[in-house]
């Protein structure tokens, strides 16, 4: 398994210097891509692409419109049949079976080697190659999407796992900073939870489910453990379940005594958005979470100052401090023309890295009085391109950077170490886990190291057993 170590080349002191430049003109933004005079040699193409906005999202779907207008007249031989698709793993795989993946496409961070490996993702190194985008792309990135030197994908976003915090409410308890390690969490849950008024000191995801498992494992990378010595490559198609000894049963004490012995977790079950909601309501001090959901809850909970929360990196374990990394790849179907392939990648980079489209992009969104613009993601440019898009970026931010400070300190200068998730089989890895996870929540007899270890051998016998039979 090939971890991730995004080291940016961009310092701190500069990054944050540039993100306090005054607005610049879409022309200080520099020309990455040269765009063809002629797509397909000037023959009609059509191209499907995924994601369209809904019709609920009025804005966001008149923004997309409007851009696909302005791609059909710079290039009147193209036309752009935009579908709503969004990405799921089962899906996705109906839409392989079907032949009906669209031209243009995103699948999660983690996903496209398994389409390299099938043949449903097509080798666009030459476009990437002749406009270099190698030099500002994050190489360990791009590595995702890389086979054999060829390259198979472009990022499209990115994010980190990491601490939102209350800032008044730590502030109350007499804390000036989020904690450093999970000892110093500890004891400012107990301090910060309050029974009575409903206050949890520390929250995560505990309905028992996949995202349970998701949640767990970035907790347990913190404790030791890696990807492959979760599901452990043993060559020739065969994997053998690590996590049921180590790291992942320390991990999973700790999550035992935070609940039995400190009580500073929740006791309703929580999802996704209801982890989050925890911290936007202030029924949680601290809560584990990925750096986009700010985003979510600036736009579901109007009444939330966004001034009142931070994001640290994860408190330090015996592994150190370690993230789990995560995000979407856009991809090109290889069932397509050569000549579709071609309108499908340059609408793809004109779209994420021409400086008129970015200004575009960015104008329309700040004209939303409910933009939601600035929140703590994972860069995934380097070098004098990030240092410029964050100085061009930053006086549209609608959220209060500043406060995200410590996370990406942390990550820009190696601080954090980002890991990728389990694979192969990382969904069903996650439901294992996940579910082992809820039982330690809800039976205070439950024996961490039992549960984990009955879990990995059912994981085993159900899952990892039979992908070789599979091939």
């Amino acid at each position: 398994m090939k971890f991730i170590r995004l080291v940016l080349v961009v310092c701190v002191v500069a990054l944050m210097a540039a993100a306090f430049q005054p607005t610049r003109a879409a022309d200080a933004l520099p020309e990455v891509v040269k765009m063809p005079e002629k797509i397909a040699d000037g023959k009609d193409v059509t191209i499907t692409i995924s994601n369209l906005p809904p019709e609920t999202d009025a804005v966001a779907l008149k923004q997309w419109q409007d851009q696909v207008a302005r791609f059909e007249k710079m290039y009147p031989n193209v036309t752009v049949k935009s579908v709503e698709y969004t990405y799921a793993p089962d899906t996705f795989a109906a839409l392989v079976a079907g032949k009906q993946v669209p031209t243009l496409f995103r699948v999660y961070m983690t996903d496209p080697s398994k389409y390299i490996d099938a043949g449903v993702a097509a080798d666009i190194s030459k476009i990437f190659e002749a406009n270099k985008l190698g030099d500002i792309f994050n190489k360990d990135i791009i590595n995702l999407a890389t086979k054999d030197g060829k390259v198979y994908g472009i990022p499209f976003q990115a994010y980190a796992m990491g601490l939102g915090y209350n800032i008044k409410m730590l502030e109350k308890a007499g804390f000036k900073a989020a904690p450093k390690t999970w000892d110093e969490l500890r004891d400012m849950a107990k301090k910060l939870t309050d029974r009575d008024a409903g206050i949890s000191g520390f929250s995560f995801i505990n309905d028992g489910g996949n995202a349970t498992g998701w949640h767990f494992t970035v907790l347990g990378y913190t404790f030791g453990a890696s990807p492959a010595d979760i599901i452990k490559a043993e060559g020739s198609d065969k994997y053998s379940a690590g996590f049921g000894e180590g790291a992942m049963v320390d991990a999973l004490k700790f999550i035992k005594d935070l609940r039995w012995t400190d009580d500073v977790l929740p006791r309703d079950t929580l999802a996704w958005d209801t982890n989050g909601a925890q911290l936007a309501t202030g029924k949680a001090a601290m809560v584990l979470m990925a750096g986009d959901q700010y985003n979510w809850i600036k736009g579901s909970f109007k009444e939330a100052d966004m001034k009142d929360f931070g994001f640290a990196p994860l408190p330090e374990g015996p592994g150190g401090i370690a993230s789990l990394v995560g995000g979407d790849m856009s991809m090109i179907s290889a069932a397509a023309t050569p000549e579709e392939q071609e309108a499908a990648l340059y609408f793809q980079l004109w779209k994420q890295l021409d400086p008129t489209e970015i200004k575009s992009a960015l104008d329309a969104q700040k004209a939303n009085p409910d933009a939601v613009i600035g929140g703590p993601i994972l860069p995934m440019y380097v070098g004098d391109y990030e240092s410029s898009r964050v100085a061009f970026e930053t006086p549209y931010y609608t959220l209060p950077a500043e406060n995200y400070a410590p996370f990406l300190e942390a990550v820009t200068t190696g601080k954090v170490k980002l890991q990728v998730e389990p694979s192969p089989a990382g969904q069903d890895y996650y439901a294992a886990v996940g579910a082992a996870v809820s039982t330690i929540l809800t039976d205070e007899s439950a024996d961490p190291a039992a549960i984990l270890s009955d879990a990995a051998k059912s994981f085993q016998g159900t899952v990892l057993d039979h992908l070789a039979a599979k091939k």
